[in-house]
């Protein structure tokens, strides 16, 4: 059984974002911050609420909309115009009072505030030395993930340190990203030493600090660290490999797997509202993310399907047995001999021009139900970092080094994983293999939010947007390579300038 992240008691909210009373009167029945950072219970339950802004399903990064951001510009996946923050930014129409986006620069803020707390908080206070370190640890992750992110999306943007009600320390300059990025890596490089080899599920392990302070070393283009970071997870005391069955990290039923580095968990627990923000009584624990992508014919709501252009990189190579890859089968249903769609013929499900669409079935529940509808909610976790990614970013960075022969042999463990392809066999110069390797992680990780910003900092989006869909790159400018800092932040705090274009 997962573990459960119920719904947080309100005061622990309040601890977090409530104003100080100006009253000398305590009242017995609300807890403050004088009052709640007594024990480890007391602390376990706030490292507890600095992941409610991950799955938040109109802001949270790993939530709905989160995702959703993710997934929607890059070149791989077609959004309808139905959400209109989600399709301004598939189109490149957005603006600084885009709701989802604002929703998630303050759920990063808001998780940020949190951590700050706790790092505070557990100053001069009587715990156990090795509680004190597992939570910094947790803490500490926690913060640079979050800051890692905020850059990630934003670019420039207010490196908030201390968790502070005092209206002087609102205002705050943009720092460069580099600077932001340095701060996360500082934040993992600590939690490294502090995590354990192994922790509860969902929560971060020295593992899942390495493998981000790896990622953000490629992000950074320092390559010979990120090699020498990532390859720790490699090697004995980490345990980590691929999966054979590929399926096995979008499904329900082999979570936490060998794969997994670091996973957001769903499950069946709390409230049954699933458009609450995840921290009352009342909020479910699913997620809606399923039923977004499945076709009206089976109750989905039919927001994105699959470009030609993703399809044409699925298909270019057959695999060992002479059929498709099988990541194409297994993430995509389309009208090909023998495909079922939600448990049934492919061509008896749907109709019109249903059948000549490619349907997303990763991480659907294509393969148990018959229906994906709101009434019956998903809970399969979402794996926010795989240790596929951990191999692909190593061959990245060999071949950056000028390593290609173990860049391939990185690579060939993703073709080969389950008898799927064969070993790379084309040109081994270095054009020759980056060119697979743009393929592998597309392949890999279509609708895991990872093609757009690797595009971005391969310094190919455009030329690869453009080929898609000409008259959608018609609107492309510059300064879509980020997101706007939300007006709101803008009009708020006075020290903090918009960025260059918008």
């Amino acid at each position: 059984m997962k573990l459960l992240r119920y719904i947080f008691a309100a005061y622990i909210i309040t601890v977090f974002t409530g104003c100080e009373s100006r009253l000398d009167l305590t009242n017995p029945n609300q807890q403050t911050s004088d009052t709640f950072w007594k024990n480890e219970n007391d602390f376990d339950k706030a490292l507890a609420s600095c992941y409610t802004p991950l799955k938040n399903w109109n802001g949270g990064y790993y939530g709905t909309r989160g995702i959703m951001t993710q997934i929607s510009r890059a070149d791989d996946i077609e959004f309808r115009n139905d959400i209109r923050d989600i399709y301004s930014m598939h189109r490149f129409i957005n603006d600084p009072n885009n709701g989802v986006a604002h929703n998630i620069f303050y759920q990063f803020y808001n998780a940020i505030y949190r951590a700050n707390m706790i790092l505070q908080q557990l100053e001069g206070k009587n715990l156990r030395p090795e509680f004190v370190d597992k939570v910094k640890g947790e803490a500490l992750f926690i913060r640079g993930m979050y800051f890692f992110q905020l850059a990630k999306e934003f670019k420039d943007v207010p490196l908030r340190l201390t968790a502070s009600q005092d209206p002087s320390t609102f205002q705050l300059a943009k720092s460069p990203q580099a600077e932001v990025w340095a701060q996360a890596a500082k934040d993992f490089l600590t939690a490294k030493d502090l995590l354990p080899i192994t922790n509860a599920k969902g929560k971060p392990t020295k593992g899942s600090a390495l493998a981000y302070l790896g990622k953000l070393y490629v992000y950074m283009e320092n390559w010979k660290e990120a090699k020498l970071t990532l390859e720790q997870l490699t090697k004995t005391p980490y345990t980590y490999k691929l999966v054979e069955e590929f399926t096995w990290n979008f499904d329900e039923e082999h979570e936490f797997n060998s794969e997994s580095v670091f996973e957001i968990i769903y499950d069946a627990a709390g409230g049954s509202d699933q458009w609450d923000n995840g921290e009352t009584a009342n909020s479910a624990q699913s997620t809606t993310i399923a039923v977004e992508y499945a076709a009206g014919a089976v109750g989905g709501w039919f927001e994105a399907t699959v470009t030609k252009k993703m399809m044409d990189i699925f298909l270019a190579e057959k695999a060992v047995n002479g059929q498709y890859d099988y990541r194409a089968l297994t993430s995509v249903a389309w009208n090909y001999p023998g495909c079922k769609y939600y448990m049934q013929d492919f061509d008896k499900v749907l109709s019109g021009d249903d059948l000549k669409h490619y349907w997303i079935i990763k991480y659907q529940n294509s393969y148990k139900r018959e229906q994906e509808v709101e009434t019956i909610p998903s809970y399969i976790n979402i794996r926010a970092f795989r240790y596929a990614d951990v191999i692909l970013l190593l061959a990245e960075s060999e071949l950056n080094l000028g390593n290609t022969a173990k860049a391939i042999e990185y690579i060939d463990m993703i073709r080969t994983r389950g008898g799927n392809l064969a070993k790379y066999s084309g040109p081994t110069d270095v054009v020759s293999v980056k060119k697979e390797l743009i393929r592998q992680r597309a392949i890999e990780f279509f609708k895991e939010g990872e093609r757009f910003y690797d595009l971005r900092r391969w310094g190919i989006l455009e030329e690869e947007l453009k080929a898609q869909d000409p008259q959608r790159f018609a609107a492309f400018q510059p300064r879509n390579l980020y997101l706007p800092i939300p007006a709101k932040e803008i009009q708020t705090n006075l020290e903090c300038k918009q960025s260059e274009g918008w």
